[in-house]
């Protein structure tokens, strides 16, 4: 077959996330080709065809639309700052293009529904940027539960640190800060995660939950919150949110008890503790980091058997995608399950809606949490 040829918004000469986690596999995929890129400008188009060596023969495009009207495009690839994904994707669909667009699908729910409806009737093939259920971490996960290794599940634990949204942030992801870009916490860092554990557990039943701005005022710094010379250059008033919890029951009737806050994990230890209880084990996940979507090397499971008290390291399997950079991995699974057709082992956009209604609910509830807190005051 034909390699699909890749029309990509949003890869710039100066790298970030389409450059760690696209190019790696497409360079050198053979089920694709990358044949045009679209930036903000032709100019920077034809930069970053320069920077990250590829052919000459690539196309610059400077506005989506021009990308849109190009024949010799089949899947359009969408990776820039979400509040612009709208924009970026309609020509495309109207075009009629298969589309991958990164998680969050739109801005808003509003913004997920329309386009999920409008390539429905345009009859083309979407997927959506929600890489954790191809880690072969959360895979593992859900083998071990659905074989079941630790009985009857009874009980979820899930508490993790988000990094960004702490008492500062990097100045070039400010807007995280700000709810109606829509790229923040609880699209974000909360969305991937939470996706990921619906993924290995099944679907959430019912629930109660806190979302609540504990840092309103943020430092912006000019380097890597790893950095020890940063400097702050600013700050900004932060309107989302950096405390999610959740407690309720899955659909399986296991308890749920989720907490993600912004900022730093306790030095030394995990970013993330995820523990499954079940009638005869334990399972438990730990990382440096929460972001299951991407990956660290440090992801552990542990199983402890109730019975022999034996607690056994579990490998998972091996697909060969380790190869690539840690940001690649996911991101070339789900390409490959893409390119195979294997529809049912992809995310499209009906579940990003699915997603998106779940995120607009948690923040409906906070509203009215908020209101019956003030009237009581009164």
């Amino acid at each position: 077959m034909a390699p699909i040829r890749i029309g990509f918004i949003g890869l710039s000469a100066s790298g970030r996330w389409a450059s760690d986690a696209h190019l790696p596999y497409l360079r050198d995929s053979p089920k694709y080709t990358i044949t045009a890129l679209c930036n903000s400008s032709v100019e920077a188009a034809h930069a970053a065809i320069k920077a990250h060596n590829l052919p000459s023969s690539t196309k610059a495009y400077g506005s989506p639309q021009d990308l849109a009207n190009d024949p010799d495009i089949d899947l359009v690839v969408c990776s820039v700052r979400v509040d612009r994904h709208y924009d970026a994707i309609i020509p495309a669909l109207e075009a009629g293009k298969d589309c991958f667009c990164e998680w969050p699908l739109g801005k808003n729910l509003e913004e997920g529904k329309e386009l999920a409806a409008l390539a429905k009737k345009k009859g083309v093939k979407t997927i959506v940027g929600l890489q954790a259920g191809q880690s072969p971490i959360v895979k593992k996960v859900k083998d071990l539960v659905g074989g079941g290794r630790i009985g009857k599940v009874l009980s979820v634990t899930y508490v993790a640190a988000a990094w960004n949204m702490g008492a500062v942030e990097v100045d070039n992801l400010a807007y995280i800060n700000h709810k109606e870009v829509g790229g923040n916490m609880v699209t974000i860092h909360f969305s991937h995660g939470f996706y990921a554990l619906l993924y290995a557990l099944g679907e959430l039943k019912s629930y109660t939950s806190i979302l609540e701005v504990k840092r309103p005022q943020v430092s912006l710094i000019d380097k890597s919150l790893a950095s020890p010379d940063s400097k702050v250059i600013g700050t900004t008033t932060r309107t989302s949110h950096d405390q999610v919890l959740l407690q309720g029951h899955l659909e399986s009737g296991a308890l749920l008890s989720y907490h993600l806050r912004g900022g730093k994990a306790f030095a030394n230890a995990p970013g993330l503790l995820w523990c499954i209880y079940g009638e005869s084990g334990e399972i438990q996940i730990t990382s440096s980091g929460s972001a299951l979507q991407v990956g660290y090397p440090d992801t552990k499971i542990e199983i402890h058997d109730h019975t022999s008290e034996v607690v056994e390291v579990v490998e998972p399997e091996s697909d060969g995608w380790e190869k690539l950079p840690i940001p690649a991995q996911n991101t070339a699974r789900l390409y490959e399950v893409f390119a195979d057709g294997k529809t049912a082992e992809y995310p499209d956009w009906d579940e990003a809606v699915v997603r998106h209604k779940l995120v607009k609910e948690l923040y409906q509830r906070e509203t009215e949490n908020a209101e019956r807190a003030s009237e009581y005051l009164l």
